[in-house]
């Protein structure tokens, strides 16, 4: 994987481990790093830290690339110091206007989130509702009692199946804004990181 990187991104080893060097990255420092190389560099400066200081990733686009970082194999602990910040907003740092969008004051049971729920579930109750009907009635008209029983099984199922799909749908978004709670606490930590201006390197 080193070798498909590095060749991909004509950065060699020797390079690399002179960059770490140079760069003076030790543990307990606090480092700032803008890479192109799928978090190879990154990879790289957290093995020579520890796991110990922090580093801020910083990275264009919608998020930061770590497909390389990933296979260095570390544990869950030298990912708790490392940060994240968006290169659009450093100017806004800069000049005192960052902020995030209004974080929620708790990362689950949002009412907006519930009320869309609930909607869509009488909008589901309803239309369930109504199939079930219809399908009772021709089924009263056409068809015998052995295959009133069949149909009246398998609209039961049906309603389990959609009530199981609207409760993992509703799993689905609470676990999604926390996500998204998170990583805007995240954010701030990481201005407030920022704002010191006092990086190692």
């Amino acid at each position: 994987l080193y070798y498909q990187i590095t060749n991909y991104n004509h950065l060699r080893y020797d390079t690399l481990a002179q960059m770490l060097t140079l760069g003076n990255i030790r543990a307990g420092s606090k480092m700032i790093v803008m890479e192109t190389c799928a978090g190879l560099v990154l990879g790289a400066v957290m093995e020579r830290m520890g796991g110990y200081g922090s580093i801020i990733q910083m990275y264009p686009g919608g998020g930061p690339v770590r497909a390389a970082t990933s296979c260095f194999g570390f544990p869950k602990s030298f990912f708790d110091n490392l940060h994240e910040f968006p290169l659009s907003k450093v100017d806004s740092l800069l000049s005192g206007t960052f902020s995030t969008e209004t974080l929620p004051s708790e990362p689950e049971d949002d009412v907006l989130v519930e009320e869309e729920i609930n909607g869509l579930t009488e909008e589901k109750q309803t239309s369930l509702h109504e199939t079930e009907e219809e399908s009772t009635t021709e089924a009263a008209m056409e068809i015998n009692q052995t295959e009133e029983q069949e149909t009246m099984d398998i609209n039961a199922d049906d309603a389990e199946f959609k009530e199981n799909k609207e409760k993992e749908n509703k799993e689905n978004v609470r676990e999604k804004q926390r996500k998204q709670w998170e990583r805007r606490k995240k954010l701030i930590e990481t201005a407030a990181l920022l704002r010191e201006k006092n990086a190692d390197g």
